[in-house]
C-alpha cells in the first residue's frame, strides 16, 4: 500500500467518493495505476506519491566510565 495526496478533485468510479485536494489516501500500486490511467483524459497529475521518511532511530552511547 503506497499513500497517495489528491492534486486535483476527482470522483472514484468505482466507490463514488469524491476526493478533495489535500486529501490522503491508501492505495495498492495497481489501483493507483487504474486511477491515473483513466484520468489521462483529463489531463492527469490527480494523484502524488507521499514519500515516507524513515525515521532515524538513535543508537545508545556507550559510556566510556568504567566502574569499579
Amino acid at each position: 500500500m503506497g499513500k497517495y495526496k489528491v492534486a486535483k478533485v476527482f470522483i472514484d468510479v468505482h466507490t463514488k467518493e469524491t476526493y478533495k485536494v489535500g486529501q490522503e489516501i491508501d492505495l495498492n500500486k495497481e489501483r493507483f495505476d487504474e486511477i491515473e490511467k483513466n484520468l489521462e483524459a483529463f489531463g492527469g497529475g490527480f494523484l502524488e506519491p507521499i514519500k515516507i521518511e524513515e525515521k532515524q532511530v538513535k543508537k545508545p552511547t556507550k559510556s566510556t566510565k568504567k566502574k569499579g
